[in-house]
């Protein structure tokens, strides 16, 4: 499934969504959205999908200090009132540090239309 997406802040985020198995890979096109590709993982359903979404609505009116968070081993999702920051931790055990390089920062609305249309590959692949 690949699937062409205006992202809020200009430009187009492009992603390729293919499964194997129990394993769901994300690919992008664009380098700055690469961070997303951490989201690449064995084991996800639907339903956890789901609440990571439930978590960015809910992270849309959450000041700052009080963010939603979620992680896996890959990557460190934050959310507050302001957007959401994404941190590659593969990038950071890898000796990576610059948070130009290291972090992602997107709309609510950008990240559930990606986490949507993900969960949508999911249903109908599994």
């Amino acid at each position: 499934m690949e699937i062409g997406r205006d992202a809020d802040h200009g430009g187009k985020m492009n992603y390729i969504f293919k499964n194997k198995e129990d394993w769901f890979y994300v690919t992008l096109q664009e380098e700055n959205y690469k961070t997303l590709e951490r989201f690449t993982y064995y084991g996800w359903t639907p339903t956890k999908v789901q609440e990571i979404i439930d978590g960015l609505e809910k992270a849309k009116t959450r000041p700052y200090g009080k963010e939603y968070v979620w992680a896996n081993e890959d990557v460190t999702l934050r959310a507050n009132e302001n957007g959401v920051l994404l941190i590659d931790q593969m990038a950071q055990r890898g000796g990576m540090h610059d948070p130009d390089i290291i972090t992602l920062r997107l709309t609510h609305n950008e990240l559930i239309t990606f986490l949507n249309d993900f969960k949508k590959f999911m249903e109908e692949n599994q």
